[in-house]
């Protein structure tokens, strides 16, 4: 336990180290968080640069392809 302060009605405050549990639940948790984040972002990247399939083909290096 490490001493903290003296709380103003209950004397000292004493904090303790998070378990190993504790920790293992954190890092579970940021380790989903930024599965999700980055898939959000890559869905959000995806639907702001789709294109219309129905209009024209640009200009390109394979445009003379049939399909």
């Amino acid at each position: 336990m490490i001493r903290a302060f003296d709380a103003p009605t209950s004397g000292v405050v004493n904090f303790t180290a998070p378990s190993p549990r504790q920790r293992q639940t954190r890092r579970r948790a940021a380790a989903i968080a930024v599965v999700l984040g980055v898939a959000f972002a890559g869905g959000l990247i995806g639907q702001l640069s789709a294109r219309d399939a129905a209009g024209p083909v640009p200009p390109g290096p394979f445009s003379y392809f049939p399909n």
